[in-house]
């Protein structure tokens, strides 16, 4: 099939996220063509919806574990505990944050989110996945995913009604955790982070 869009129309007007309607003619095998509308949200203003420009290089958001190492090589995770209302409770996860438009690269926005959110000065930064769709059915957002380590933990650097709190956890309590969702209640992503991270360092937990 041949998908053209071919109108975009904006259904709300909110100032962080909207409600879209894309109208598509599409194009089927035999040469016949439909008229098919899809629904979608995005932060994005009209002008800039991916269906529009392809923009794909760029995240909306970073979100990067970070993790310690103890005196005796070993190996701790910080993990955030932040309320989501549109979730209506607590999620466990990892620092996370918008990329600003002065960020000019991925790594700045983790360095800029990781002392806001986390009090964290890092280094050892580590690009795990370049920007790639995390609800593509539902919105066009893209979100990079990285890794670093702390140098040092102060205070954070919360917005008004950001309520994050933050825990070092060692790595070998991981597993036990993950067992048991009704304290510990994680996200995909971070479920698919942790496997990733109790492999690369076995034998350091």
């Amino acid at each position: 099939m041949k998908w053209t869009l071919k109108k975009v129309i904006k259904e709300t007007n909110h100032p962080f996220l909207n409600y879209y309607t894309l109208k598509y003619d599409v194009e089927k095998e035999d040469g016949k063509h439909y008229d098919y509308d899809y629904y979608m949200v995005s932060r994005r203003d009209l002008e800039h919806l991916l269906p529009k420009t392809h923009a794909y290089r760029r995240p909306d958001a970073v979100m990067f574990p970070l993790y310690k190492v103890d005196k005796d090589n070993k190996i701790e995770i910080l993990f955030t505990r932040q309320f989501r209302p549109a979730m209506g409770t607590y999620l466990m996860s990892f620092p996370a944050g918008l990329m600003d438009p002065e960020d000019k690269t991925i790594e700045d926005t983790m360095r800029r989110e990781a002392k806001e959110e986390a009090g964290a000065i890092i280094d050892d930064i580590e690009i795990l996945s370049y920007p790639a769709p995390t609800s593509s059915g539902f919105s066009d957002e893209i979100n990079a995913l990285g890794m670093a380590r702390i140098v040092s933990l102060g205070n954070q650097h919360l917005e008004e009604f950001e309520d994050i709190s933050r825990r070092l956890i060692p790595l070998g309590e991981v597993p036990e955790m993950m067992k048991h969702p009704e304290t510990y209640y994680f996200p995909c992503n971070v479920t698919l982070f942790l496997l990733y991270f109790l492999e690369r360092y076995k034998g350091r937990y």
